[in-house]
């Protein structure tokens, strides 16, 4: 009945639709904690489901963004609470897949402070690029940078 269209979603499954209200709950109670100073949840059990979440919008962020089939880009949320998303060139598309078995053409590393601001619009990509750290195709790597994963 709800789509999550920040994923590129027309339709959305169930789960998906929960999973976008618990970043919705997540992202304001980060909003409020550091308008006033508090510490952020910034615990694998409340930041890795958000931060999971989140990444579903990477394959629509890239949806534009021509490669060769088989192309694949990694972003790593660093520490415990984070983790890896990757995603590939198919023919028509970008997916996420779990596992890689070569090189990515770019890696994208960022701390979890960093990453919910960025991808919840609370920092801009031009402040965040001093931030993150980009191996390999440095432009294929920012473009990771313009993921909105809230309705904006």
């Amino acid at each position: 009945m709800y789509s999550v269209a920040w994923a590129g979603q027309k339709v959305s499954a169930n789960w998906f639709h929960i999973a976008r209200e618990y970043t919705e709950k997540f992202l304001h109670q980060q909003q409020i904690r550091d308008a006033v100073g508090k510490q952020a949840l910034l615990t694998k059990e409340l930041y890795n489901p958000f931060i999971d979440t989140l990444m579903y919008g990477l394959p629509h962020t890239y949806r534009n963004i021509m490669a060769a089939t088989g192309t694949i880009v990694t972003l790593i949320v660093n520490s415990e609470i984070g983790g890896q998303w990757n995603i590939q060139r198919n023919d028509n598309d970008w997916t996420l897949i779990k596992n890689i078995d070569r090189e990515p053409s770019a890696t994208i590393k960022i701390d979890p402070y960093d990453a919910w601001k960025l991808f919840s619009k609370g920092m801009k990509p031009e402040e965040a690029i001093n931030k993150v750290d980009i191996k390999g195709n440095i432009g294929l790597g920012q473009v990771a940078l313009q993921m909105i994963s809230v309705m904006a």
